[in-house]
């Protein structure tokens, strides 16, 4: 499977990707999922110097996982920080190396932006354990944890 950056052409792919992702998940399932809202937001960020889209695609150029991300100003700072919105890969297309590729393209977009926190989240409840070791493999480190109520 390959990695590429994303294309206006691929948003009904991701949105489905999306869908399953949020179907998927404990923590996004209790919640609507518009894939109208979706599109708006892959659409900007597809867009946008300040968006990170990639997607992950078979040999046959089916998009079967991605990960969509964000830069922007600290909020009491001026400095550049970036944060993941979406890592995920069909269920049937996990366990290679994708997911790690993603992630390793983001981590050097945020680097070439000159963020200076880039961050990455764990938060569908799904597979947790096993993302978090991925992450902490390719550099990453715990810096807080997440409440909800």
């Amino acid at each position: 499977m390959g990695i590429r950056q994303a294309t206006l052409d691929d948003l009904p792919a991701l949105i489905n990707l999306g869908e399953l992702m949020h179907s998927e998940s404990p923590r996004f399932s209790s919640i609507t999922f518009s894939p109208v809202r979706l599109g708006h937001t892959l659409a900007a960020l597809v867009q946008s110097p300040m968006g990170f889209v990639w997607v992950t695609e078979t040999e046959a150029g089916e998009v079967v996982g991605g990960m969509v991300a964000t830069a922007f100003q600290h909020w009491a700072s001026d400095d550049l920080m970036t944060t993941d919105l979406a890592l995920f890969l069909a269920p049937e297309h996990r366990g290679g190396t994708a997911a790690a590729r993603l992630a390793r393209k983001y981590h050097q977009w945020a680097r070439d932006l000159g963020a200076k926190l880039i961050q990455q989240g764990v938060t569908t409840g799904v597979h947790t354990d096993q993302t978090v070791q991925l992450l902490e493999r390719l550099g990453m480190k715990r810096c807080g944890v997440i409440l909800e109520a």
